[in-house]
């Protein structure tokens, strides 16, 4: 298991089952793969037909498989290659068969290319970067082993490689040119639909809608940012709001970036395609969309942006622009006439409505009065009691009195209706909080809002909103915010480095150097007064005599006097051993001359030894390489001469 290639097509074996877009899967690669090595190993070989039928019985396997959970059947032919790679787990290989697993492990490697896009893929991109240059090292060192079922070891890649091979990695990625290949396929797309039933309370007014889930949904890039449109509701039915899908979109105009000088930009990341119904969310009246998960998007009767069909893509990021001056709609006659349909309202209602807009004649103002009156004197609750479907609206206006947004917009519609007023239910979202570090608008599930749009013919379509202030408190910082931030730099600088992003890169590289240059040449003087002093110094310590340098040196220094001071207590312990011990308080001199009655060969090589230890260990004196080979042999020398051998020469 210690094995690099081992670990390797673990890696792969992890990666391969996260096309199944489940914990379970990976977890039981490993297990597998932790199985197959640990059972006895046996050289059973079941040639190239085996190998065949193990990836053909995978994958049709899988292939069958994948409907039953819902997952893409294209990562088929992979899992057909898993389990041919556990097989081979079971028995020896070859030198033929361990490149081959290294080759299929990067294909599974491969395949976290396309359901891993965010910032989890650097893990095993660090991994590979790591694994992969050892496992082969190993098996290139399998060559040179000295018997047959050893193999030596592989020998270490340095920093300076490492850091060469990302210098490479950074410069192909910033430099080569690029082109839009496509977006990558997801791991799974759930059915359509607003996901958890958010908008059931919308549909139904009569429901308690308990909505409040932090699933992020949206990502939004803009200073100031209004509610993002989803869903209009016109027709009022036996008490429920039903969307009107039948009339069909104007195709947006293919408008020139000149043209749109003036409009306000926003970028919009979707973290979930499924959760969109096929609606791309905006606020206000948008002029131009684009994007690459969806066909060309067409703007529906009610003004929302609706595309034919979006494909299935794990990176989701659109554009578009707002028009800060939109032209007023007319409204047809049957257009009207189906946005003033309401229920009739009973006396008691007719005296709440008559009471609330007395002294209150124009319809502008009146729709403002009755959004403040239940902005003001209603309460925000979420969870709030099912009312009588029957006759929900009196029985929140006149009993109740409580509510969640659905209620509020569904009520001040209705009463604006009452009023001659044409109005609209409109489900989205408000733009939710930015986010500290990527300074991106995160919206998540529990900012969906229900408002109200009216409709006055010399002003168009304007937004009323009569929610109270919710008594929740307001959402704090959470780790999840973090993980949110990282996702969106992760996405922006590397998955969607493209062409266009390199022009940008490029351009501001440029604009930066040039603003360095310009820096450099109004600090010219300084900084050549700065780099004149650095060639100075560098003289001056060039210059400097050798006993400095050597002062400069101190772990050289101590190195020496290391070295000395065992060549000199290995010479006390061999004069030791002839009979000639130093006393404790002699010093080195003493000592030396308490030996005058020794040979003369024998003196003269402790005198020799002797003064290198007090010059190195008390004058720190630096020896050199071939200094201490003298001293080496200086010690074998006398070793002889007190032994009574022949003189060696010196």
């Amino acid at each position: 298991m210690k094995s690099a290639r081992h670990q390797l097509i673990l890696q792969g074996l992890i990666c391969q089952g996260l096309s199944w877009d489940d914990v379970v899967m990976p977890l039981l690669g490993a297990l597998l793969w932790a199985a197959c090595l640990t059972l006895p190993r046996r050289p059973v070989r079941l040639g190239q037909m085996g190998d065949m039928t193990a990836i053909l019985l995978g994958g049709v396997l899988a292939w069958q498989l994948a409907p039953m959970f819902g997952v893409s059947a294209h990562f088929a032919v992979g899992h057909g290659l898993t389990l041919l790679q556990l097989l081979r787990l079971l028995r020896p290989l070859d030198r033929r068969e361990k490149l081959f697993s290294l080759i299929v492990a990067s294909g599974h490697l491969a395949v976290a290319c396309t359901v891993i896009l965010d910032y989890r893929f650097i893990l095993i991109l660090l991994a590979t970067l790591v694994l992969l240059p050892k496992a082969l090292l190993e098996l290139e060192a399998e060559n040179f082993a000295g018997e047959p079922g050893a193999a030596t070891k592989p020998p270490r890649i340095g920093l300076a490689v490492s850091f060469a091979v990302l210098a490479v990695m950074v410069a192909v990625f910033v430099l080569v040119p690029r082109g839009f290949l496509g977006t990558p396929l997801a791991a799974r797309l759930p059915g359509g639909g607003t996901p958890d039933g958010a908008l059931d309370s919308v549909l139904d007014p009569s429901r308690g809608g308990a909505a409040n889930s932090g699933k992020l949904l949206l990502q939004v890039e803009a200073t100031e940012v209004g509610y993002l449109r989803m869903m209009a509701l016109a027709n009022f039915e036996g008490g429920q709001w039903k969307p009107d899908n039948g009339q069909p979109g104007q195709p947006l105009p293919n408008t020139s970036p000149s043209w749109l000088a003036g409009h306000r930009h926003r970028r919009v990341r979707v973290k979930d395609v499924a959760a969109l119904n096929r609606v791309l969310p905006t606020d206000g009246f948008p002029a131009r969309v684009t994007g690459r998960f969806f066909r060309p998007p067409a703007r529906n009767a009610h003004g929302i942006v609706v595309s034919e069909s979006m494909w299935n893509s794990g990176n989701n990021l659109y554009e578009y622009w707002v028009n800060p001056r939109p032209p007023a709609e007319r409204l047809r006659d049957w257009q009207r006439e189906r946005l003033l349909a309401h229920p009739s309202p009973s006396p008691q209602l007719r005296a709440w409505l008559d009471n609330v807009l007395a002294g209150t004649t124009e319809p502008h103002a009146q729709a403002r009065r009755l959004e403040a009156h239940l902005r003001d004197t209603f309460k925000y609750e979420l969870g709030a009691p099912e009312l009588n479907r029957l006759n929900a609206l009196e029985e929140f206006l006149l009993k109740e009195r409580r509510g969640h947004c659905e209620r509020f917009a569904s009520a001040l519609a209705l009463l604006l209706r009452m009023q001659g007023v044409p109005a609209r239910v409109v489900v989205g979202f408000v733009p939710g909080e930015r986010n500290w570090l990527s300074g991106w608008r995160d919206v998540r599930l529990r900012d969906a809002h229900a408002w109200v749009e009216a409709h006055f013919a010399e002003r168009g379509w304007v937004a009323f909103d009569a929610t109270p202030r919710g008594t929740l408190p307001p959402p704090g910082w959470e780790p999840a915010e973090l993980f949110d931030a990282l996702d969106v730099i992760w996405y922006l600088n590397i998955v969607n480095f493209d062409a266009a992003a390199q022009r940008s890169f490029f351009q501001v590289s440029t604009r930066s150097l040039g603003a360095a240059l310009e820096q450099a040449r109004r600090f010219a003087p300084t900084l050549l007064g700065l780099g004149a002093m650095v060639v100075l110094g560098l003289w001056m310590k060039r210059r400097w005599p050798a006993r400095l340098r050597r002062e400069s040196s101190p772990s050289a220094a101590a190195a020496s006097a290391q070295f000395a001071s065992h060549n000199y207590g290995r010479m006390l312990e061999l004069l030791a051993r002839h009979g000639h011990l130093r006393q404790p308080h002699e010093t080195p001199r003493e000592f030396l001359t308490s030996l005058r009655d020794e040979p003369v060969q024998v003196l003269e090589l402790v005198e020799r030894m002797t003064a290198t230890f007090c010059t190195t260990r008390y004058g720190e004196t630096v020896l050199s390489e071939t200094k201490k080979r003298d001293l080496d042999r200086a010690l074998v020398q006398l070793e002889g001469a007190l032994r009574g051998d022949a003189p060696c020469a010196a």
